[in-house]
């Protein structure tokens, strides 16, 4: 791992180079570029283009926790949540496109590997009205719509825990992603190794970005957003959504509504028994003015097959309100603040296979519900490309078991893109 980190500090120092000699001379079309925020990006024409950009995410977290049982703490501790360099382009035609990101946060953890996403897209079909295209890989699921958007854009330091806990999830395998209407619909309907949600316990065995398959059945997913005021995403798919209300010109209201389904075709890890899940998630998201309000919600069913046959019900949801305060004088910092509320529920059943532990904020894959009101106030010193976020989270938890402890989380995180 050191050893990969080294080499690639190296090809970043030496493609830095030559980007800004590059630069100095400011080519009138192609060749190389760079941008503070945006990275170092190639032209080449229809035959090649290269774009490299990092992501460095940092954040220290303070949870004082009401414990259900002996033996849990209260914790403060710093973590690089995430350390991605993200690299995409074309190669041959246009139409041939590539996306490949490390993460040297994830490397070693959780069995993740470094590769984030390693994925080939053959978009055969590619006009301002209709675009389709065959994407090969490791990738994002495509479920929900705060999971599916950028990690780089999110207005609290954290994605809710109805989305973590539901969606937010990685997995390898083929989609078609495509949009009509002037980018006013898009969808993906996709098959692939693991199941959508992030926030799986350690009895489900088909979870996780690098897990194969257990057996000849896989997991599906589809989902469409909706834009009925005009595109809502400048042009690009659901991937790129950015939270907040950042246009500059036109501020008039828009919005997008979202559906999405999702089959799951895993194993329980104890009796090897078939898990058959299927989940659906509601979305949707509306700027006006410098706000924005964004809502999802997350219905899902899991059946246990075999002897021990079994059926638990999960649901979260979360809404969200934010505003982005105008930028004063020739300063480039915008002021934000957020507030938002949201539930996980989750049914274990009698033998505990499913369970959402991301939802309960690693206070155990137990039967409950865990509810969260989050408030959050922004520092944007260049968009979401350099800002600092100050988190507070309060949760309170109902065990079935007749426990029902109450949390403080303090959060503060800043992230750079380089």
């Amino acid at each position: 791992m050191t050893k990969s980190i080294c080499s690639g500090l190296l090809a970043f120092a030496v493609l830095s180079s030559v980007a800004l000699a590059q630069e100095a001379a400011k080519p009138a079309a192609g060749g190389w570029s760079v941008k503070p925020g945006s990275g170092i990006k190639y032209d080449g024409g229809d035959a090649f283009s290269f774009s490299m950009v990092n992501q460095l995410q940092v954040h220290w977290t303070f949870s004082d926790v009401d414990a259900p049982s002996p033996g849990t703490t209260d914790t403060t501790t710093f973590t690089v949540r995430r350390a991605r360099t993200n690299f995409s382009g074309h190669v041959f035609d246009k139409g041939l496109r590539y996306k490949l990101q490390l993460d040297a946060a994830d490397a070693g953890s959780s069995g993740d590997g470094a590769i984030k996403e390693g994925h080939v897209t053959w978009q055969f079909q590619d006009g301002e009205d209709c675009g389709i295209g065959l994407r090969f890989g490791q990738g994002k699921v495509l479920f929900g719509l705060e999971g599916t958007g950028a990690s780089s854009g999110l207005f609290f330091v954290e994605r809710s825990s109805a989305s973590r806990g539901f969606a937010d999830g990685y997995s390898r395998g083929a989609w078609l992603v495509g949009s009509a209407l002037k980018n006013q619909l898009r969808w993906s309907v996709g098959a692939m190794n693991t199941d959508v949600a992030g926030g799986l316990g350690a009895g489900y065995t088909d979870r996780g970005e690098e897990a194969s398959n257990s057996d000849n059945e896989m997991s599906y997913t589809a989902m469409a957003n909706f834009d009925p005021l005009g595109d809502f995403n400048g042009g690009k798919g659901t991937e790129a959504f950015k939270q907040g209300d950042f246009r500059s010109d036109d501020k008039a209201l828009k919005g997008t509504i979202g559906v999405g389904l999702a089959l799951g075709n895993g194993k329980d890890s104890g009796a090897g028994e078939d898990i058959e899940s299927t989940s659906i998630n509601i979305n949707t998201a509306w700027s006006v003015e410098g706000f924005q309000v964004m809502g999802e919600y997350y219905m899902r069913s899991d059946d246990l097959q075999g002897a021990t046959s079994d059926t638990e019900d999960s649901d979260g949801w979360a809404v969200s309100g934010t505003y982005l305060l105008p930028k004063s004088g020739d300063s480039s910092t915008q002021w934000g603040v957020g507030l938002r509320f949201g539930q996980v529920s989750s049914d274990n059943g009698d033998n505990g296979t499913v369970n959402y532990a991301t939802g309960l904020q690693g206070l155990g894959a137990v039967e409950g519900d865990s509810t969260e009101i989050t408030v959050v106030v922004d520092a944007f010193y260049h968009g979401h490309m350099a800002k600092s976020q100050i988190e507070y989270t309060f949760q309170d938890v109902d065990f079935t078991a007749g426990t029902d402890p109450t949390n403080h989380i303090l959060k503060i995180g800043f992230q750079l893109l380089f």
